[in-house]
């Protein structure tokens, strides 16, 4: 009886330290925070709708050729505002600078990423710079466009719809999200999504 109480325990064990060797080996584990656990411990947001985002959201600062500066911004290049838009995560709320101010159409667009990552509705903001093949004339609602940017993972080369369309000017903005999480050059937010801080 000694021996099978011994061997019955011996087994659980080497069960229980396999089962707590896989998990700290499982690339990609999801936590129920909703967030992504890579193996190099470097946590990756996710969407509301569970895709997996990039990690950072800043972006090199380099704007699609033919946009203009805006010539009398509400917020000139330096301001000190304060984000009233919540594209993603921490970043409603938060305190930034703008770093770059353009006159443009911004539009928002329903695509299908081309990498498989699921539907994404209502992706705010796609300028007119970076739908390709753009031209000078207002693309109306409903538009089917290629999306020729790469704010997230598949979104170059998307073949999307647009949902509404707005001239006004937009804003690059380095921020720190109320998550702690810093950005630079985030590209795009309207006007109306920013105020004084």
């Amino acid at each position: 009886m000694g021996n099978k109480l011994l061997l019955i325990t011996s087994l659980f064990a080497t069960l229980l330290l396999t089962a707590c060797g896989w998990n700290d080996t499982n690339n990609g584990d999801t936590s129920e925070t909703g967030t992504t656990v890579t193996n190099n411990n470097e946590k990756m947001d996710k969407h509301e709708d569970g895709d997996t985002a990039l990690p950072n959201h800043s972006s090199t600062g380099d704007v699609p050729e033919g946009l203009k500066e805006a010539k009398n911004p509400k917020f000139p290049i330096g301001s000190k505002v304060t984000i009233k838009g919540d594209h993603m995560e921490g970043m409603l709320g938060s305190e930034g600078t703008v770093v770059g101010a353009y006159d443009t159409t911004v539009y928002s667009v329903s695509y299908t990423p081309t990498n498989g990552n699921e539907f994404q509705e209502n992706h705010k903001w796609v300028i007119k710079e970076e739908i390709k093949g753009y031209g000078e004339a207002t693309l109306d609602q409903g538009a089917e466009v290629v999306i020729n940017a790469d704010h997230e993972p598949g979104m170059r080369g998307a073949t999307g719809v647009i949902d509404t369309v707005e001239d006004t000017t937009v804003y690059m903005v380095n921020f720190t999200s109320t998550t702690g999480e810093t950005v630079a050059n985030h590209k795009w937010l309207k006007e109306s999504e920013l105020s004084a801080e």
